[in-house]
């Protein structure tokens, strides 16, 4: 047995949202029904929707920044004539 759900949404969102699911074989339809069972699944959204904190972000920020410094790997810039290029890259 099957229901209808009747939703808005803005023009904009859904055609864009529809060719992405073009590309990936799938309809709206489908991918709201993956969305309703994924609900089901983990009992709530299955992902967050707090924004985080500005100081949570900083964290998280240093965080990266304090790993990037410790990998080897990681790309350096020692120029600074053109750290501004490297940053933006």
């Amino acid at each position: 047995m099957t229901t209808s759900i009747t939703f808005r949404t803005d023009a904009e969102l859904k055609a864009e949202v529809e060719d992405i699911l073009e590309d990936i074989g799938m309809n709206m339809s489908t991918a709201f029904n993956c969305f309703l069972a994924k609900i089901r699944d983990v009992g709530g959204i299955p992902f967050p929707l707090a924004r985080k904190s500005k100081h949570q972000r900083l964290v998280e920020l240093l965080e990266e920044s304090r790993k990037l410094a410790n990998d080897p790997n990681a790309p350096r810039c020692t120029d600074p004539a053109k750290l501004e290029e490297f940053l933006l890259s």
